[in-house]
């Protein structure tokens, strides 16, 4: 039976409420406690009756096993959350998307009890984050013209090495594109000079598929607290989101965008060539062709195995695990890759022969020039360059990814196919992706009953 206790203080009136749940291993009674400050317009009969309610709601929750008075705030909880994704093995980069959504979540419902968290408190999150300035305003500092000249008597590699950068923050700067105000800091320091940056604040408004991944992040925190048996249902379950946008279509490189792409890879030196071939031929990610290693290639079958993938995080660096899905796939290579990959590997061969102790033995197909592991980042950088280079339009290693799938389907390859082709978890995710594919697909099926089916029937 729970125990009450009232106490007036100079804040008002609140009641002590204690239920015991058996002994500990020393014999000492184990006590739960719940202090309940009623609402100002309750009084007489109606206070006592919601006292009652109260108190007997906190000793059911007792009984059945949960834990009504846990102190752990959701910040102190979802960092313990965060300890158990590691444990059980979650992508680094995940945990750090997370960790840096969770430093937005903290600011507005970390400070409260898990246990007294409401769909209501979670409501609130959304329509503050939805506001202007709960975006992303940063300051971003853009190069004047003429950077490049201020370090031609020296590589990007080294600048960017002495001045405390990555190598692809040069490479932007050189190229006139903005950097972040830190790292434009870092150089005008080590120049010092002044003016080299023209700093500019830019504030963007989250988005409702941002909210929607802040929102699944809280989710899997309370459903953690759900299954531990400390609060009886997921507040996040019951919470109103924003209105989830459509899905924007897929942009692709057409016919002669992909024709003139190849041709201009003739000019380009052989390691390059290969790889974007081999991302435009398997539509695989940019990581999965990073992480791969000649032994995954079965030239006789022409078939290459996908089961690792390379990304890379300002905290752990370059790091390689699983796919994105953490499934292998094997996918068909077609003749003229197989030809590309052999002469490839004979020129590899020769480079690491004449590089002798300078050359790491990964067993990686794409590398650095002295065979470490390539960073994600260098292959969207030596894809500008190259765009830049032969008068191209912007190229990123994805759309390889999206004009391979649209082309398939375009071409009536069934979509399961396609889905496993690309490694979706989920078929689903193929059909909404790439809608538009499908849709050319239908018309072209279309065609093909009334010029087969229908033809034969007038014949």
């Amino acid at each position: 039976m729970a125990s009450i206790k009232k106490y007036e203080t100079r804040k008002g009136t609140h009641y002590k409420i204690t239920v015991c749940s058996g002994r500990d291993i020393h014999g000492k009674q184990i006590r739960h406690y719940k202090n309940w400050t009623p609402p100002p317009e309750l009084t007489g009969r109606a206070l006592e009756k919601e006292l009652k309610r109260v108190a007997y709601e906190f000793e059911k929750n007792i009984d059945f096993g949960y834990s009504p008075d846990d102190r752990r705030t959701f910040a102190e909880y979802a960092a313990y959350c965060m300890e158990l994704r590691k444990q059980r093995g979650d992508k680094l980069q995940t945990l750090e998307n997370t960790r840096k959504h969770l430093e937005r979540i903290n600011g507005y419902i970390g400070h409260i009890r898990v246990v007294d968290i409401r769909p209501r408190h979670l409501n609130e999150m959304y329509k503050k984050l939805s506001e202007p300035e709960a975006g992303h305003s940063r300051t971003y500092a853009h190069p004047v013209p003429g950077f490049a000249e201020l370090i031609k008597d020296c590589t990007h590699a080294e600048f960017a090495r002495r001045a405390g950068v990555t190598e692809t923050t040069i490479s932007k700067v050189c190229n006139g594109k903005a950097i972040s105000e830190q790292n434009a800091e870092k150089i005008e320091a080590y120049l010092n000079r002044k003016g080299i940056f023209k700093y500019i604040y830019q504030e963007r408004v989250l988005s409702p598929g941002t909210i929607r991944c802040i929102h699944s992040i809280v989710c899997s925190v309370l459903a953690q607290a759900y299954k531990e048996m400390i609060v009886t249902y997921n507040a996040a379950e019951r919470a109103t989101l924003p209105k989830m946008q459509k899905v924007r279509e897929s942009k692709t490189l057409q016919p002669e965008e992909i024709q003139a792409v190849i041709k201009a890879l003739d000019t380009e030196p052989i390691s390059f060539k290969t790889l974007i071939m081999f991302l435009m031929c398997t539509g695989c990610r940019r990581g999965e062709a990073i992480a791969l290693t000649w032994d995954k290639i079965d030239w006789n079958k022409r078939e290459v195995l996908l089961d690792r993938s390379t990304g890379y995080t300002p905290t752990d660096g370059i790091i390689t695990g699983t796919t994105k899905t953490g499934k292998a796939r094997i996918v068909a290579l077609p003749p003229e890759l197989i030809e590309q990959l052999r002469e490839y590997r004979q020129w590899q061969m020769e480079e690491r022969t004449a590089l002798y102790d300078a050359w790491e033995p990964t067993n990686l197909v794409f590398t650095r020039w002295n065979g470490q592991t390539l960073n994600p980042n260098t292959v969207n950088r030596l894809l500008d360059e190259f765009c830049k280079r032969h008068d191209l339009p912007h190229i990123n290693p994805h759309l390889f990814r999206h004009s391979a799938a649209s082309i398939l389907i375009s071409n009536g390859v069934d979509v399961l196919s396609v889905s496993q082709m690309l490694g979706h978890s989920n078929i689903s995710t193929t059909l909404n992706t790439y809608s538009h594919a499908l849709e050319e697909s239908r018309q072209k099926t279309a065609a093909a009953v009334s010029d087969v089916i229908l033809q034969q029937k007038r014949a």
